[in-house]
């Protein structure tokens, strides 16, 4: 697994507050959220989608939703 950065647990907690435990986040609410750019959105859910393993189920137009160890994370911090 790759190291958890700042700005990896900024977007699980963001994720999480938006989502909540079934539910799924929008790039468009995620990026108003975080201050970002939607295109810098789907290259961070992306990133997390490939990680091993994955800490997001991202879907394109559908929207990003946690894994289980994506949901442990958020909510360490």
């Amino acid at each position: 697994m790759q190291p958890v950065t700042e700005a990896v647990d900024d977007y699980l907690k963001a994720i999480f507050e938006i989502a909540g435990d079934e539910g799924r986040a929008s790039t468009v609410v995620l990026a108003k959220r975080l201050s970002v750019a939607p295109a810098s959105v789907t290259g961070m859910l992306r990133k997390l989608a490939d990680q091993d393993p994955p800490l997001v189920q991202y879907e394109k137009h559908r929207g990003v939703r946690l894994t289980e160890r994506g949901r442990l994370r958020a909510l360490e911090v």
